[in-house]
């Protein structure tokens, strides 16, 4: 009884038949068979699937290329706008002052003991001549002659007027403290410093703006491009008036002037602000810079 309680189904199955026949041999052997059949399947799916993702990662990486974009700041140069010279003209010489006749009149003045005084001039005498300290020989006078006033003073409080603010665009060699970007507060006071920090801080985030640039170059079968925006940083800190100068590639120039205007619209709006630009007695101006912008695909 012992021996029948550990007997398979298979033996119970084939007992007293012919075992070598071959089907008590599938039966015993089934399982081995299904889990040999599901390891080797799993590894062939394993090694396509391997196959696949490999041949993929390998194009990929054969077609992949580094994007490398290259800006420098560079100063705008201005010419200078001579100044017209106004050459002083001398006024005409007054014209000659005519001998007016005067007679000399001298007013009495009371007095307890009078010295001996001139009388006043009869009225005849007086027609036909101005009134003055003596007696002078000439023509009639033609009008009446005023004692000239001086002019007025200067009115007011007295207090200087308030100087006008600098307008125009100024570049870096006119001013007296450079525009410092959000970041490279830490090279305050040292002007080609923060030139150089702005020119990393546009060219980091101009990379990632232009990301999408090198499929264009990919379809036209070039490797780089090269163009030249002009900007302003104003007095209150906001980068304007970004515009693309000629010569250079236009496609690029383009979509660098639509990159830059994101960049300033993402400082505004993340709150963070540029500080312009100053003078040497602390006005703010409008920096302007010229960004020539180089993008290689390596």
């Amino acid at each position: 009884m012992s021996d029948k309680h550990f007997k398979t189904l298979d033996d119970i199955v084939f007992e007293n038949r012919n075992k070598e026949y071959g089907a008590y041999d599938l039966r015993t052997s089934e399982r081995f068979n299904l889990t040999k059949s599901l390891l080797i399947g799993s590894l062939i799916v394993l090694l396509l699937v391997g196959g696949i993702v490999g041949y993929n990662y390998a194009i990929n990486r054969s077609d992949e290329k580094e994007r490398v974009v290259e800006i420098e700041l560079t100063d705008v140069e201005i010419p200078d706008i001579p100044e017209e010279i106004i050459e002083d003209v001398p006024p005409p010489p007054p014209p000659p002052e005519v001998e007016v006749a005067e007679i000399r009149v001298v007013m009495p003045e009371p007095a307890p003991n009078p010295p001996k005084q001139e009388t006043i001039p009869p009225q005849e005498d007086m027609k036909d001549k101005n009134l003055g300290d003596k007696n002078v020989e000439g023509d009639k006078p033609t009008s009446i002659q005023m004692p000239t006033t001086p002019p007025p003073g200067p009115t007011g409080d007295g207090k200087p007027k308030d100087k006008p603010a600098p307008t125009g665009n100024f570049t870096a060699r006119e001013v007296s403290e450079m525009a410092i970007f959000p970041g490279c507060e830490k090279f305050k006071g040292k002007k080609e410093e923060l030139q150089k920090c702005l020119a990393q801080k546009l060219n980091e985030q101009l990379g990632d703006q232009l990301s999408d640039f090198a499929e264009t170059l990919n379809d036209r079968g070039e490797s780089q491009a090269v163009a030249k925006l002009q900007f302003v940083i104003d007095k209150s800190g906001k980068i304007i008036q970004v515009k693309p100068m000629s010569g250079g590639s236009a496609e690029l120039g383009r979509e660098s002037k639509t990159a830059l205007e994101r960049i300033a619209t993402r400082l505004s709006s993340s709150g963070k602000t540029i500080q312009p630009a100053k003078l040497e007695d602390g006005s703010p101006v409008n920096l302007v810079f010229q960004l020539p912008v180089k993008y290689v695909v390596q």
